[in-house]
């Protein structure tokens, strides 16, 4: 090794020291389309959920993202669709919204399909197809959307379809499921408001249900999380945004359930 006349060392080797981290990483679920005149909704698509570690630099400070859900179809007699879910991301790891559920009409098959569930890390949850004509012999329900798990259910007679199984994850110290796919709204029956997905699930929104005459709205689809974990030997990490922190059987367990920063 040598000291240049500027100061440089020459022949020296410097390892960057790196942390290794546990992460998930939830996407806001769709809103759910609405119902009008007897024909039901499809459910909203779950948010994406991604689930593992990664190393990362120390000191280098990392943009958190969280994801809102999608807005629910509106309460009108009229087609409307819900809107996507929005990205979370992490680490330069993206998970993708879920799609938006459809509205009673977008579909005359007399019951909407459900949606596909997620591919991750590339293809979001879709949202279910709206049922038609309460009127059908098959009674107009709603599909349910996909979920992170699994897809959603068809619409039947007498019944929506179920949404699409979620993921479970441990990492907060909690056994939770996220990712759940919004229900379908049954066809030909009560005039019902769709179901909002949970803050921070990710889930998405169910499909408004009508009566002849009538409309019900779409509900609005889960917030998403970001949840990061790692070895308590490492210290506190610096942070902002909207987080809240734990120790939890020698780790600690930063949930971010807004926008943020992150740095260990």
């Amino acid at each position: 090794m040598q000291i240049t006349g500027g100061g440089q060392i020459s022949g020296a080797f410097f390892t960057p020291i790196k942390h290794l981290v546990n992460y998930l990483i939830v996407a806001g679920g769709g809103g759910g389309g609405n119902g009008y005149d007897t024909g039901g909704g499809g459910g909203g698509g779950a948010g994406m959920v991604l689930a593992g570690n990664t190393s990362i630099l120390s000191g280098a400070t990392f943009n958190v993202v969280v994801g809102a859900g999608g807005t629910g179809g509106a309460d009108i007699r009229s087609n409307r669709n819900g809107t996507a879910g929005n990205n979370s991301s992490v680490f330069d790891i993206t998970a993708l919204g879920g799609s938006a559920g459809n509205g009673s009409r977008t579909v005359f098959r007399g019951v909407g399909d459900g949606g596909d569930a997620a591919s991750n890390p590339t293809t979001a949850a879709q949202g279910g197809d709206g049922g038609g004509n309460g009127g059908t012999a098959s009674g107009g329900s709603g599909g349910g959307g996909g979920g992170a798990g699994g897809a959603g259910s068809n619409g039947v007679s007498g019944s929506g379809g179920a949404g699409g199984l979620g993921a479970e994850s441990s990492i907060t110290g909690a056994a939770i499921r996220y990712g759940t796919g919004g229900a379908g709204a049954r066809g030909n029956f009560n005039t019902t408001e769709g179901a909002n997905g949970a803050a921070n699930t990710g889930d998405g929104g169910g499909g408004g249900g009508a009566a002849s005459f009538n409309s019900g709205g779409g509900g609005n689809g889960g917030s998403g999380v970001v949840v990061i974990s790692y070895s308590s030997s490492l210290g506190n990490a610096s942070v902002s945004g909207s987080v809240t922190s734990i120790d939890f059987f020698g780790n600690k367990i930063y949930t971010f359930t807004g926008d943020g920063t992150f740095s260990l």
